[in-house]
């Protein structure tokens, strides 16, 4: 089978892997350089725990969440890349002591994931630099983080030495659609014939979708970064508050994230977003207010309006697939997507339960 893939971001990239592992012949086109959008522009965070009800959302980052070992161990050995795996855990701080004594941990995945709440005096000895203002804390010893410029191109490397043939620097300008059937697509001015075709263009999926005549919802939230100079270390830990997350590197930064923004494709960072990122970091660790400034940027992530990811076979269209809209978890989810994505394409049915991110959700059936 020739399986098509547009989009040589993180999903697109694990994709086309899993799928030439799995004997496809796979063709991934990338007008850019892989990675060189959201992907790599991400914190990298691997956070699966969730203190509410269970949902398909949280079993699938469950799913990827168990993976990832695995996949940073694979990716260094057929590579050579060290993905930059941390797995010291994050805290997520209480401002208000009664938070603490409202706050329930939920078995069983407290057990796996390590999750505790904290006192003041124990978030000091995890954490001495947090503000006074901390009260207390839930330290979750199982949300791990990577380097997610090293991931990307770990995957990509990965993908052509499985076979795929990475053409980069072309553009995809239309999915060819004829008889209710995918037939291929169209780069820069060639048609190219594919048995399948997965658009894993992130916010630009869209565009693709409607050159078939068809729509969805798809469209960028940026994101603003900063990066700090972290030598010596202030932090061990990751520290997540309501409004900031810092992330320290093995590489001796500490990114500070992220703003949220509906402006479109501007490609801009603002006084106003670093400013405000910084001003959070800052009121919840002080002694970041000491430390240089490294670098800062931005990424355009896929969101759709219910904030969860699109997935699985486009409705009424044999041969098309979507994976989009991971929003702000396309680094956690990436490794169950490629491997869900492969075995519907190949299969027919994933492995698991993933009614909710069905594109039919958007899409009438038949249309485009």
């Amino acid at each position: 089978m020739r399986v098509l893939i547009v989009g040589g971001g993180i999903i697109g990239c694990a994709t086309a892997e899993a799928l030439a592992r799995a004997s496809a012949e796979v063709i991934l086109y990338e007008r850019g350089a892989p990675g060189g959008e959201a992907s790599s522009a991400a914190a990298g965070l691997l956070t699966a725990f969730g203190a509410g009800p269970r949902t398909q959302f949280q079993d699938l980052a469950i799913a990827s969440w168990r993976l990832y070992p695995t996949v940073a161990a694979d990716l260094r050995e057929r590579t050579g890349i060290d993905v930059e795996l941390v797995r010291r855990g994050t805290l997520y701080p209480f401002l208000d002591a009664g938070e603490i004594s409202e706050m329930t941990v939920p078995e069983p995945l407290a057990t796996e994931f390590g999750a505790q709440l904290l006192d003041e005096e124990q978030v000091r000895r995890q954490e001495p630099a947090l503000s006074p203002k901390v009260r207390g804390a839930l330290f979750v010893a199982g949300d791990h983080w990577v380097n997610s410029q090293r991931l990307v191109t770990a995957y990509a490397q990965a993908a052509a030495l499985a076979g795929v043939e990475m053409r980069t620097g072309r553009s995809v300008a239309r999915i060819l659609v004829a008889d209710g059937r995918a037939r291929g697509v169209v780069a820069d001015g060639e048609e190219v014939a594919g048995d399948a075709v997965l658009i894993a263009a992130g916010a630009w999926s869209g565009e693709l979708v409607a050159s078939f005549g068809a729509a969805l919802p798809v469209g960028p939230a940026r994101g603003q970064m900063v990066a700090l100079s972290h030598v010596p270390p202030v932090l061990m830990h990751c520290v997540h508050a309501d409004d900031v997350y810092l992330v320290p590197r093995p590489s001796g930064e500490l990114l500070v994230g992220a703003t949220v923004e509906h402006v479109g494709f501007r490609r801009e960072v603002t006084a106003r977003g670093v400013g405000e990122l910084l001003a959070a970091a800052v009121d919840i660790v002080p002694a970041l207010g000491d430390r240089a400034l490294a670098r800062t940027w931005y990424g355009f992530r896929p969101w759709a309006p219910d904030g969860l990811p699109i997935l699985g076979p486009w409705p009424g269209v044999s041969g098309l697939f979507v994976a989009t809209a991971h929003f702000r978890s396309g680094i956690m989810l990436a490794p169950i997507t490629a491997r869900l994505m492969a075995q519907w394409i190949l299969e027919g049915v994933p492995s698991i339960a993933v009614t909710d991110f069905l594109p039919d959700r958007y899409v009438a059936a038949g249309r485009g």
